[in-house]
């Protein structure tokens, strides 16, 4: 039984119908995130082919989606609930108040401003920018202006739904990212005997 699942997962993997299949699950994921207003995720190691990366898991009651990931970043959790690989970013209101929540020196902030506003950019565009007008800029305040501009752009694009619930357990990167974040039960009732 096990080996003829494995074969049909990999018969699956390796047809040429392959479209479908990542068109079907595009459909199931964007579907599921309109089925209500909350979302759970969790994220689990994995190895692919040798090297670990992590699995990430999004479901409510009606469904559930995986997705593997290289890293368990902020970016990486963004990038799974809009179902892409690569980010766009954008500079607007939203932006600097997470730079403020964020810690990041109002002297950035200022910098910044200074740069294209309300324009969505792609990742190339906006680590260019970044590298040309912001080239002092430290390595942990560089990925948080990163994690901004692109939860901003998550907020305001409408290919997929915004998740307005997150339930999830405390790890930093999923904070910040939907306007409201609850604990789950289950990473909760750990901590009580």
């Amino acid at each position: 039984m096990g080996s003829q699942c494995r074969l049909a997962i990999y018969q699956i993997y390796s047809s040429k119908n392959l479209g479908d299949f990542e068109a079907e699950y595009n459909q199931v994921y964007t579907s599921g995130l309109e089925s209500s207003s909350w979302q759970h995720i969790d994220q689990t190691s994995a190895r692919v082919k040798g090297v670990n990366q992590t699995t990430n898991v999004i479901c409510n009651p009606w469904y559930t989606v995986y997705s593997t990931t290289a890293k368990k970043d902020r970016l990486s959790v963004i990038g799974v609930l809009q179902n892409r690989q690569e980010l766009e970013y954008v500079l607007n209101g939203l932006t600097y108040e997470l730079l403020t929540s964020f810690n990041v020196p109002t002297k950035w902030h200022n910098q910044m401003k200074l740069l294209p506003q309300e324009t969505v950019l792609t990742e190339l565009e906006f680590n260019s920018l970044l590298d040309t007008y912001l080239s002092k800029l430290g390595s942990q305040y560089r990925t948080r202006v990163l994690e901004a501009a692109a939860i901003s752009f998550y907020h305001q694009q409408s290919q997929i739904p915004v998740v307005e619930f997150l339930v999830c357990d405390d790890a930093p990167q999923f904070k910040l990212i939907t306007d409201n974040l609850a604990l789950c039960w289950v990473h909760e009732a750990r901590h009580y005997k």
